[in-house]
């Protein structure tokens, strides 16, 4: 059994250097949460900040970590680097840093780059961030990037947009800007992120969020409706006025004043309501707050992006709300077979702005839905189009949401003329198993049958292969899925194989005629969710079931799941871990509390305080390797 690594890093930090004063100096660079930066050819490098904490509290630790920092885009590695950590007894966290030049590493701009931390004793991954440098010369000024339609914020259980409202302590806010992008024709695969720079009343206090752009809905992509939504909190005393302020690449682009102290006040803020100001200061914002109108109205009609009262939340094809993340699910997997499916009337892009996390697989997918889409224009204009590789698979832990992914590409496929219906047929070992012994071929020659014209996805696929076992039945599904991968007269079909990735990759290299079927381009990697994106896919849930943290339930519920996240096991279930955890603990723990104590006020009905969150429990599960199969 391997070692179980002394320390984790709960996050990663970076920064872009474009001359080399800047490196000499690098705890002093301004690292923070970004994961977009924009670069020239003068770039001379990555800066990174790596923060770790101490598990052995009673003593110190001495790690040696090694550093990988792949070119996700060229599929190499750029630079390898060996770190030592030295966290002393009465230190909890510790701050170490590296510096990748960009001659070296070959950093170039428009690649995307992964950095992969490991604790070279025990043999185990503590933490992986991806990151984009954006060319610079490549797209305008980012100032020009985003049309800024309007902008207000909004009660986490409500739709509505305001200009101001008067808060409730302990509640949760959102903050929203509406726009159009302005890249063309062409856009980037991943609109680049926004900064939000939340002024609390007097400027004492700053809070910074990064978010990537969504839009919700094939009308909205049409009519290029895009906007972004930043969560935050209130507490009491900190009532006043607020300035938030929407920049790209650290230029400010948007922003607007609003007052606590008033009443609410339906609306949104545009036009010169909406410009940022020219320097923030208490004074500003006030000098801002005193020109405003004092009425409520709405904003005339946008030519790019329709403003309305009320602003529903996203909803899948069968009527049911979906979180911002992941379907609306208590298991991902089983429910995406349900309603995970993009809608036909809506883009495999738009589609996939409602997942939290995986830009890589977002990424991939973009692109091959770009080259789909360009082959049935060729072909509706009767010109020659090239035959694309159909079969994927797809690796990842459980509760990534694959198969919600497959449901999206059957439905492109479909659009695309591709697939003639782009259902999906789940499939396990259990399911393809004949009653009799090499009566495996019907069971899976019934699956592909029924596949006909969609997807055949087989969900840990790996176990059909046992090497070890020479009698094992599922080799004949294996071989039986083979003869029909290679039967070209039949392309109305796609095979998706979905598992663990080094189980995957076993099965992967010890068959020929599947590394055939599937190239590298089709191998999709679903990394498991971040600490940030678990507590994301929570918020998303919480907040569309009106539900409401405290501050202490909030930061109770974050430091639970970043102990799960550090402490997780191979068999960790992510977005259904999140789940579970809501719906079988801290609910009924809730339940149990407003019962007892005899309330009935719709506070309590949806307030989950501190206690309500269940502590981290004792049993510790085995840390996994993490993924060593890249595509």
């Amino acid at each position: 059994m391997k070692q179980k690594s002394p320390i984790s890093v709960y996050n990663i930090q970076f920064y872009t250097c474009n001359n080399p004063g800047e490196a000499a100096s690098i705890e002093q660079l301004n690292f923070d949460d970004r994961r977009d930066f924009l670069v020239d050819p003068t770039l001379d490098g990555i800066a990174v900040k790596i923060q770790s904490n101490n598990n052995c509290f009673h003593k110190g630790v001495r790690r040696n970590v090694s550093l990988c920092l792949v070119d996700t885009t060229s599929r190499c590695v750029a630079a390898t680097q060996k770190l030592k950590v030295n966290i002393r007894k009465d230190e909890y966290i510790k701050d170490s840093y590296a510096f990748f030049p960009a001659d070296s590493a070959g950093l170039r701009p428009g690649h995307s780059y992964k950095l992969v931390v490991d604790d070279t004793s025990a043999g185990q991954t503590l933490i992986e961030r991806v990151i984009h440098l954006v060319d610079a010369d490549a797209f305008p000024h980012p100032s020009e990037w985003y049309d800024i339609c309007d902008g207000g914020l909004r009660p986490a259980w409500r739709g509505f947009l305001f200009k101001s409202i008067k808060f409730l302590d302990r509640h949760e806010y959102y903050i929203r800007f509406n726009f159009s992008q302005k890249f063309g024709a062409m856009p980037p695969a991943i609109f680049p992120e926004v900064e939000l720079r939340l002024f609390h009343p007097g400027g004492e206090q700053v809070a910074i969020q990064f978010k990537e752009p969504i839009c919700l809905g094939l009308e909205a992509y049409h009519n290029n409706q895009w906007f972004v939504e930043f969560p935050f909190s209130t507490y009491e005393g900190n009532d006043g006025l607020f300035y938030a302020e929407l920049l790209c690449m650290e230029y400010p682009i948007a922003g607007f004043v609003f007052d606590t102290c008033i009443y609410d006040d339906q609306g949104t803020w545009f036009d010169r309501a909406i410009e940022p100001l020219e320097e923030y200061s208490p004074e500003a914002v006030a000098e801002r707050w005193a020109a405003a109108p004092a009425h409520t109205y709405i904003p005339p009609e946008c030519t790019d992006c329709d403003s309305t009262d009320e602003t529903p939340l996203p909803t899948s094809d069968n009527g049911t709300e979906t979180d911002n993340g992941l379907p609306d699910f208590a298991d991902i997997e089983s429910l995406s077979r349900q309603s995970g499916q993009c809608s036909n009337d809506e883009s495999l892009p738009v589609a996939l702005d409602h997942l939290t996390g995986l830009r890589s697989v977002k990424t991939k997918l973009t692109a091959y839905e770009h080259v789909v889409r360009f082959n049935k224009m060729r072909s509706d204009k009767g010109l020659p189009s090239a035959t694309l590789p159909l079969h994927a698979m797809f690796l990842g832990s459980p509760g990534t949401g694959k198969t919600t992914v497959a449901k999206m590409i059957g439905a492109m496929l479909h659009r695309a003329g591709v697939l003639s219906k782009g259902h999906v047929v789940v499939r396990e070992r259990a399911t393809l198993l004949g009653q009799f012994y090499n009566s495996e071929s019907e069971k899976t020659l019934e699956a592909i049958k029924e596949a006909q014209g969609g997807i055949l996805f087989i969900d840990e696929a790996y176990q059909l292969h046992q090497p070890s076992d020479r009698r094992d039945p599922g080799k004949f599904v294996i071989d039986t899925l083979l003869t029909a991968l290679a039967d070209e007269t039949n392309r109305d079909w796609m095979l998706v194989l979905a598992g663990y990735p080094d189980e995957m990759k076993q099965m992967f290299d010890l068959n020929p005629g599947l590394k055939s079927r599937i190239p590298d381009s089709n191998i999709y990697i679903f990394d498991d969710f971040t600490e940030s994106e678990l507590m994301e896919i929570a918020m998303n849930y919480l907040t569309r079931s009106n539900y409401i943290l405290s501050d202490d339930a909030h930061s109770a519920l974050k430091a639970r799941l970043r102990d799960d996240y550090t402490r997780r096991g191979k068999n960790f279930g992510n977005a259904r871990h999140v789940m579970n955890l809501i719906q079988t603990e801290i609910l009924p723990a809730m339940a149990a509390r407003v019962i007892s104590e005899g309330l009935d006020d719709e506070l309590s009905l949806t307030t989950i305080q501190q206690s309500d969150i269940p502590p981290l429990s004792d049993f510790t599960e085995r840390q996994r390797p993490r993924i060593g199969f890249t595509a």
